[in-house]
This record gives structure tokens, sequence and C-alpha cells, in this order.
């Protein structure tokens, strides 16, 4: 029986979670990377994964790896909230759960909840048991198709490398849409961020006593450290998974989303079996303040890159006025410098269906979407899924590779484009979005 070859570019979230999934399904997969090395960029901090992610994560990974996972996250109240600049609230909404990504009756580990993950350690999870398939330094310049129905991908160091199907994970600047759909257009959101995190602790401390390793362990979302530190903070920013304070449309918006782990990573990854390094992080709550492009005090992207994380905090200050709420100030000023960085949204135009073949695309490389629904990791995550089903399915009855992908990418345009409209109308509500 033939062991069909995929090539995957780009190992984030999407791309590591289908290595999984396909490996597990007897595919000789090779992910390559551009970057030198897995920590040669930062790859900030909070995201939140609803049942699309999760239930994506469960049907991927190794079961290990996935209670892993939940056991490293952090379960806040499973609640939205909308806050005017005076606190005064405009909604409040629990965080619905979502379909499941293969179409069918999911099969929870238990029942679904919103998780906020630490993205890095999300990311160290998911690298684990792939040594011998993420390839790093690798860029990708191009790829073409063979005679016999294969692709070929070349990278910028020389090498090359061939496979039955190349899969595009390689996020908004995507080389494989480019050259596969030159037609798809990315559009600037017309949002700027400035992200960061407050930290809430020290990291963790050598000693911590191990929690029992499994999936239903008490799981409040408060971590043992950091009492005193969470004590100063408002009561309000831990009522919910994610809280937007904003000005009003076209004006200057906040987000605090807490990060309080079940089991600090640390110490949480060596006590697992088998046993997983995770870099010890500590208690924080990313935080976020952002802006329409056209604000009179954001200046441009190229300038916004070059400001170091006091001038970043210095420029926060100044979108969010003196009329906010005290509380917002003396969070903001609680801000880590060392650890802000601006952001550029991006937002995908719906694409026409197009011609399967032995290329397809998932996540940002497809459908790039505002962070308003929080969503994106969500939706690429459930691509990895849907793609590992369809493809599975092809392989398993005979059937040519190809059916699999036509299977994937006509679900995948159903429903990923319509989160990607819905929230380019949130973004447009809440936060000033184009």
């Amino acid at each position: 029986m033939h062991q069909h070859r995929v090539i995957i570019a780009g190992a984030g979230l999407g791309g590591l979670t289908l290595a999984h999934g396909l490996r597990a399904r007897g595919f000789d997969v090779a992910v390559y990377e551009r970057d030198p090395h897995p920590d040669a960029r930062s790859q900030g901090y909070r995201v939140q994964l609803d049942e699309p992610g999760l239930a994506g994560l469960e049907r991927c990974l190794p079961e290990h790896l996935f209670r892993l996972g939940l056991a490293t996250a952090a379960s806040p109240p499973a609640r939205v909230s909308v806050r005017d600049r005076h606190l005064g609230t405009l909604a409040d909404r629990p965080t619905a759960p979502g379909p499941d990504p293969a179409g069918g009756t999911a099969r929870p580990y238990r029942p679904y909840r919103s998780y906020a993950f630490n993205r890095p350690t999300l990311r160290q999870i998911l690298l684990s048991g792939l040594a011998d398939t993420v390839r790093y330094g690798a860029e990708l310049l191009s790829w073409e198709r063979e005679q016999d129905g294969t692709v070929t991908a070349r990278f910028a160091d020389g090498r090359s490398a061939s496979a039955d199907l190349l899969v595009g994970a390689d996020g908004v600047g995507s080389v494989v849409r480019r050259q596969l759909l030159p037609h798809a257009r990315v559009e600037d959101a017309g949002l700027r961020l400035i992200y960061g995190r407050i930290p809430l602790d020290a990291l963790d401390a050598p000693d911590a006593p191990d929690a029992p390793d499994a999936p239903d362990a008490p799981d409040t979302g408060v971590g043992g450290a950091g009492g005193a530190e969470a004590a100063a903070l408002p009561p309000w920013v831990f009522d919910s998974i994610f809280t937007v304070v904003t000005g009003g449309p076209g004006s200057p918006h906040v987000g605090f989303g807490p990060v309080r782990f079940a089991r600090p990573p640390g110490a949480a990854g060596p006590a697992h079996t088998p046993p997983v390094p995770l870099t010890p992080v500590g208690d924080y709550v990313a935080c976020l303040v952002g802006a329409p492009a056209d604000h009179p005090a954001m200046p441009s992207f190229e300038a916004l890159r070059g400001l170091d994380g006091p001038a970043l905090r210095e420029l926060a200050g100044r979108l969010v006025g003196d009329d906010w709420h005290p509380d917002v100030h003396r969070l903001l000023d609680r801000w880590e410098t060392d650890s802000l960085f601006p952001l550029r949204i991006s937002t995908a135009s719906p694409v026409p269906p197009w011609e399967p073949g032995p290329v397809t695309l998932l996540g940002d490389a497809i459908h790039a979407m505002s962070p308003v629904l929080a969503m994106g990791a969500n939706t690429a995550i459930r691509d990895a899924a849907e793609l590992t089903r369809t493809l599975a399915g092809a392989a398993a009855s005979g059937a040519p590779l190809v059916d699999g992908v036509r299977d994937y990418e006509l679900r995948m345009r159903e429903y990923a484009f319509s989160v990607v409209a819905a929230s380019r109308r949130t973004g447009r509500q809440r936060v000033g979005q184009s």
C-alpha cells in the first residue's frame, strides 16, 4: 500500500496539529519552517481555544499531549465582557460552543469549555514527538506541479522536496497562497495593536507541588502563586475569559485576558508521563491596546515597529485618554515593557472555488481574520482536523488524495469565511475595523 507523503509549509499551531493528525494515520509527513530554530522569534502570549479548536486538538494529538495541554491551560469564567471606558457593561455573554470540526458527533474528553493557553507552551507541546518531522531554516521560495501529479517545493537554501500534497500553513504572507491563488486578497483591516502582558507572579518555584496528571483534576483557573499581585488588580479583570474596554467605534480599545495556570507548565511538563520539557512561565494577564490606523495619535506601522517597549507604553497611554476609568490606567502602568510589540491586523476576502490539486491551504494562509472573536487559532486547528479526516478517508478507500483535498476545501470555505465575515462585522461594531 502506498504511503502518501505530505509537506507542510509552516510550523504554527495549525501546521503542527496537522502533522500529528496525519502521522497518526500513517502518512509520511515533513514540516518545513523558515525560522532557524523554534525560539527564533516571539510567538506571542495568550491564545483562547473554544470547542472548534479543542475538538480539533483532541482528534489530532496523541492522547497524552492533549491531556498535558488541558493540564497547563487556564479556564477563567467562560464569558466575554464588553465595557465602556467608564467600565459600564455593554455586553456580557458566555463563550458559545462551536460545531464539531469533523462534521459528526464530538467525542469530548470532557465537555468542551473555553481555555486560555499560553501560546509558547502550547507550541512546545505540539512540537513534542515531531523532532524528526520539523526542518528549520527552510524558507519556501516556490513550488511546482510535476507531470506525475506530485508537487515539488523549493527552498532558499537550495533544498527541494517532493510529495503527494503540499499544505500551505505559512500564515498571512503565504508563499503557497500567492502562487496557488494569486487573485486572493488579504487586506489591511485598519487596526493596529500594542500587545503585551501584565505579570502576576514569579516563575515556577522548583519545589512547587504537583497536581494529579489528569484532565479532570480540579481546575478553578486560579493558580497557586501570585496572590498578592493578582489581589492588587481590579477584580473585574478576572471575571471573564476576555474583557474588552472600548471607547466606541473608531476609538481606541483595551483588552484583558487572564492566564492563571491550572498547573504551572514548568512543573507539569517534566512530571508528565512521558516527560515533556516546558519552559517555566508565571501567571499573567494578556493586555492589548488597539486603535484604528488613522487615529491621530497612531504613527505609521513602520514607525510603530521602530518603537521600544517604553515608547509603546507611552503611546498606549496617549491613546487611552484621561477620561477613561482609573482602573484601566492602573493596569497599563503594570504592563511589562519588555513584553510589548505591535501588530497590524489583516483580514481575507472570500475566494471563489478553485480546482483542487496537490496543493492546499489552511489557517491564516487562506482565511486571515481579525482577533475580535478569538477564532483565528480555533479555525486553523479546525482546518487541521478536517483535512486529516478527509485525507485519511481518501487514503483508506484507495481514492486519489485529491478527493480528500476537494472535500476539505469545500467545507473549509463554507465555515471559515463565515467566521471571517462575522469577525469583520463585530470588529466594525466594537473597535473600528475597516
